[in-house]
């Protein structure tokens, strides 16, 4: 304290001097980055890499939502999780919602921290594809059923070799996946024209139909494409990539309005998809904007660019973004906004997995488990 004490520059300062200094270049670049994505825009839409659609007004459509929720609390050493699937079944006359069905499926059950994140997207993926079988087996099937969990998973999903416990999930996962579409292939769009069209939404895989724009990867494109796009991104991808690949495809997708498809195991050979048996059907990949305020949607179904077309591909998405029914940054199709809202009680703190660790708790203490192995036992032996 009675030492020397060089001021130096307080933190306060520091802040105060680089927002002032920095601003005005901040601003610069972000209004670079806009005027190039205003100067683009208009040359992807002239050459059919971004497409507007109509919306179906007033709708009739039989549909089905299929949503997915877990939650975790540490216990035990390990971790206590509850995984549940809801699947909400409507029927839309002329524009008006007038019956609606749901279904659930519920795992509670305690892992290992070990890669826990993998381990609990495996157990949504099988719930979801439980709900599908059973959806399958109904005599009056939906016309479009909307997942929010990828349709099939990918290279990155794959564990390491000596993780023994997760591999079961994952071998598990894909067995599940490849039953559904060896069983019920033949029931469903574009492989049955008259089928159910099951469709998967998210938001990942921005930017990825630029990287189809070339002359190698164009014949993944089912939809008709313009011959100056090509040389014109050759031109322009420096500077796209400098923009930010998500911001171009935010600032280039207007309301109602998608990209052009691309068969996503076709231009990214690498990325393997599996399971191996369902790998040969394709996966067709297509990003959506509904309104003004909803973020860019990811939509995937099964199939090759010679299973898809234009007229196939604008009306599926044109069912979805009917099916938005809101124009607000959170906002999804209705069915799946319905099945997500079932979900609220797994996702309520506290709740289940409180109730649920707290009696496993009791148990242990009280040793009530082991009394009732050993008087089974004692019946036995009587």
């Amino acid at each position: 304290m009675n030492g020397n004490h060089d001021g130096g520059a307080p933190i306060s300062q520091s802040i105060v001097a680089n927002v002032q200094l920095g601003l005005p270049a901040t601003v610069s670049k972000l209004s670079s980055k806009m005027r190039f994505i205003d100067k683009i825009a208009p040359l992807l839409k002239e050459q059919g890499v971004i497409r507007t659609l109509d919306l179906i007004q007033p709708i009739t459509i039989n549909c089905a939502g299929i949503s997915t929720s877990h939650r975790t609390t540490n216990a035990f050493g390990g971790v206590l999780y509850i995984s549940g699937a809801v699947r909400q079944d409507i029927s839309i006359q002329e524009g008006s919602i007038y019956q609606t069905k749901q279904e659930s499926i519920v795992d509670v059950d305690e892992i290992d921290d070990l890669d826990w994140q993998k381990k609990l997207k495996f157990i949504d993926m099988i719930n979801a594809y439980k709900l599908l079988m059973e959806t399958m087996e109904v005599g009056n099937l939906p016309e479009l059923i909307i997942m929010d969990v990828p349709l099939l998973l990918e290279r990155a999903d794959t564990p390491l070799s000596d993780r023994v416990d997760i591999i079961r999930y994952y071998e598990m996962c894909k067995e599940t996946i490849a039953k559904f579409w060896s069983e019920y292939k033949d029931k469903i769009y574009p492989f049955n024209t008259n089928g159910v069209k099951i469709a998967s939404i998210g938001g990942k895989r921005f930017g990825a139909i630029f990287f189809a724009l070339t002359k190698e990867n164009l014949k993944y494109v089912p939809d008709p494409i313009g011959d100056k796009i090509i040389p014109e991104l050759d031109q322009y991808m420096t500077k796209m990539q400098t923009v930010g690949i998500k911001r171009l495809l935010k600032g280039i997708l207007v309301k109602r309005s998608r990209t052009a498809a691309f068969q996503f195991d076709g231009i990214n050979s690498d990325n393997r998809m599996e399971p191996a048996a369902v790998r040969d059907l394709g996966l067709m990949s297509m990003h959506i904007k509904a309104g003004n305020n909803t973020p860019p949607l990811l939509i995937e179904v099964l199939g090759k660019v010679s299973d898809w077309d234009t007229e196939m591909l604008d009306k599926i998405c044109s069912e979805i973004m009917t099916l938005i029914t809101f124009d607000q940054a959170k906002a999804l199709p209705i069915p799946l906004w319905y099945a997500k809202y079932g979900l609220k009680p797994i996702e309520a703190r506290p709740g289940v997995l409180e109730f649920y660790k707290s009696h496993a708790k009791e148990m242990l203490k009280n040793e009530s488990l082991e009394a009732m192995w050993k008087e089974d036992l004692d019946v036995f032996d009587e």
